[in-house]
């Protein structure tokens, strides 16, 4: 289980950061729930608002680590990770970007549901900062 399901988590990141949103949205269940930057997203199009307002001159990496199952009940499990994240001036092509280091561990508490006839997906994420970096570029 833990396998498929931090597939999933890996795909939702990696398309924040290629800013593949609709590969992002098709992970999520059509009324999921995204707790981001202290605002909880309540449907696919207030999801899909927040992504495409993120600054274009900024790109972001999350890595992920410490994955487990914390519930698992049929069709319901929960996911709990660890996720830092590192934000730097978008870089031009053949540039290789710089950080100054990561800005943020945030624990991540992914509540996946899976409907009949779909893998599965995110119905809930809560996003909460669990130690702000000490000389991280904001």
């Amino acid at each position: 289980m833990l396998p498929a399901l931090t597939q999933q988590l890996h795909r939702f990141f990696h398309g924040m950061d290629t800013r593949r949103y609709e590969d992002m949205l098709a992970l999520f269940t059509d009324d999921a729930r995204w707790l981001r930057q202290g605002q909880w997203l309540v449907g696919k199009p207030a999801i899909e608002a927040a992504l495409r307002a993120r600054p274009a001159d900024q790109d972001t990496r999350h890595l992920m680590s410490n994955a487990h199952v914390a519930e698992l009940d049929g069709d319901h499990a929960v996911l709990e990770a660890c996720m830092t994240a590192y934000r730097y001036p978008a870089a031009t092509e053949g540039v290789l970007p710089t950080s100054t280091g990561p800005l943020r561990l945030n624990r991540t508490t992914t509540v996946f549901r899976r409907d009949p006839g779909q893998d599965w997906r995110i119905a809930e994420q809560r996003l909460v900062p669990a130690l702000d970096l000490a000389g991280s570029a904001s």
